[in-house]
């Protein structure tokens, strides 16, 4: 989920922690200080004096050989609380597994994260699936690809402005390209439900977007490495991905109305 926070909020040194420990990605999992200050945009001294408290509070350790830092293994714990407990996952697993196993197809759920789409899940039963290395966790990009095209389609106009105006500084050289392919499949979504995109090589992926009461909006795809053409693939993947998303929705609606029960 992606994290924000107003120019109003009060407590300014929190919030520029979390912005260090975000700065951790794969292929970025060590930093110096001095790394840390250009990504988040920091004060170098603002920067140490953040790190230094983070490797005391247990969430970052320091290589004092080589100065740098990196995530410990409590951001994991916490990550794997947040895993177990996502409700959504939990009602939607059993299904997934079900339709993937049957279909022999990748299926994964996914949430917004920046100007990422981070997996919640991802489960490789489509052929080649030892291919397949996508873990809960790793981040694929919103702009390029069904996941996050499918979570753009469910933006209103002005949070969709601010979303698009934070990736054109990402994909500026490409901008216009890039746009007008995420506005043909958000017209897709909004028209079929779904959109297809193939933005890895042999790799053809349809998602579609999971909007669920009281949850942040999740997203759902179905890929298969596959020679056929991007339209073939998705007539043949996309009544299973609308069947799966609808059972998944009445699914957690039932789940929620058992749960409210008991609770009254």
């Amino acid at each position: 989920m992606s994290f924000r926070v107003s120019q109003s909020s009060d407590n300014r040194s929190l919030t520029r922690g979390l912005q260090i420990l975000q700065a951790f990605r794969p292929g970025l999992d060590t930093l110096t200080n001095a790394e840390l200050a250009q990504r988040c945009a920091l004060p170098k001294s603002t920067v140490s004096r953040l790190t230094g408290t983070l490797v005391r509070a247990g969430f970052l350790m320091h290589d004092t050989v080589n100065g740098t830092y990196r995530l410990s293994a409590t951001v994991l714990g916490m990550a794997h609380v947040m895993r177990a407990s996502s409700f959504v996952l939990n009602e939607s697993l059993a299904l997934m597994q079900s339709v993937g196993r049957q279909m022999r197809v990748n299926i994964g759920l996914a949430l917004a994260d920046h100007d990422d789409m981070l997996y919640l899940e991802n489960l490789p039963f489509g052929p080649k699936a030892s291919l397949r290395r996508i873990v809960p966790g790793q981040r694929v990009p919103m702009a390029l690809t069904s996941l996050g095209r499918a979570y753009l389609s469910t933006l209103d106009e002005q949070a969709l402005g601010e979303q698009l105006a934070r990736l054109k500084h990402r994909y500026a050289r490409d901008w216009a390209i890039v746009q007008a392919h995420i506005r043909q499949d958000i017209a897709a979504v909004h028209d079929q439900g779904y959109c297809a995109v193939a933005w890895q090589p042999s790799v053809v992926s349809i998602g579609a977007p999971l909007v669920l009461p009281h949850e942040p909006v999740h997203t759902l795809n179905m890929s298969l490495f596959t020679d056929q053409a991007i339209e073939e693939v998705a007539q043949t993947l996309a009544p299973a991905l609308l069947r799966l998303r609808q059972a998944i929705v009445t699914r957690v609606a039932r789940r929620r109305q058992q749960l409210s029960a008991l609770g009254s």
